[in-house]
Formats: C-alpha cells, structure tokens, sequence
C-alpha cells in the first residue's frame, strides 16, 4: 500500500471501523461532538441530506466523512466492504468548484476525503455558515449544510492541533 490514495483510505477505514461515542444526543442541524478512542469529531445530521464527520488528522488537517444516507450517530460503525474512488467537486458560496478523488465505500454509501484541501473546505464553509454543493461522479449530487457553529464546535477547534 505505497500509494498515497489507499494509504490515506486504509487510515480511515481504521478510524471509522471504531466504535463513535457522543457527548450529547444527536441532533439534527447541529454539531455534536464525539469521541473516537481519545480522538475528537464533530459530527452533523441533517433531515433533508447525508450526515457529516469531521476528524482532526495529523496528516490532513481537516478529514471529512460524508454518510450519504444521514446515518445517525449510532449508526457509524462501518463495515468497509470493498473500497474504490469517485470523483468529487466540492463548491461552495465563497470558493470556486474543486475536483479530488475520495474513496468510497459503496456498500456503507460513505464518502472519506483523501486530501487535506477537501475536509477544510468544508470546515471553512462551516466556519463562513455556507452550503457546500457535492457533485459525485456516478452516484449524484447532494448538498450539506453545515449548522450554525455551536460550542461544541468550538471545543473540537481548541483540541485539534493540526487546525
């Protein structure tokens, strides 16, 4: 496993095959925060889309997971099945589209970023209140929006060094 690709994909299979404690209930439209073996995520339901981890990564920054069918808090435990790439273009109100690779998990419908740029792009349209537009190629099209940011937020920003 040289490749960048299916080595960051590997990390986060291992990091989202764990079991995802909440601090609070979940809630739709906002962040919640949680604890994945001593690692902070925020994490966002919303009634009308897919929901959305954000994990602090040391090596991306910023990493994100896109649950395409609004999975629950509870419901986070994957079982990875068979991973292959789609290619995503994440827009938002304040930057231009950008294209990147993500690996998939097809049988979880969850998308993982592989690149630093792609988490913090749609942290910094949390940040900024803006809904991000996810085109993905052969699955479709969704848009998040990120909640209003929320102490819980805030306290997942103050713990992650790699922000």
């Amino acid at each position: 496993m040289n490749h960048p690709f299916k080595t960051c994909a590997a990390l986060a299979l291992a990091a989202t095959t764990l079991t995802f404690t909440a601090s609070a209930a979940d809630a739709e439209s906002t962040w919640t925060l949680g604890d994945n073996g001593g690692a902070a995520f925020l994490y966002m339901s919303d009634p009308t889309g897919p929901s959305l981890t954000l994990n602090c990564s040391e090596r991306m920054g910023v990493q994100a997971v896109l649950y395409l069918d609004g999975n629950s808090v509870d419901e986070l435990v994957l079982d990875p099945g068979r991973v292959s790439s789609r290619t995503v273009s994440l827009d938002t109100d304040t930057t231009d589209a950008r294209k990147g690779d993500w690996a998939y998990l097809r049988q979880a419908k969850t998308l993982i970023s592989t690149r630093g740029w792609q988490g913090k792009r749609i942290f910094n349209a949390a940040v900024s209140g803006s809904p991000v537009s996810i085109d993905i190629r052969r699955v479709g099209s969704v848009t998040v929006t990120p909640p209003a940011v929320n102490d819980a937020f805030r306290e997942f920003v103050a713990d992650c060094n790699s922000i």
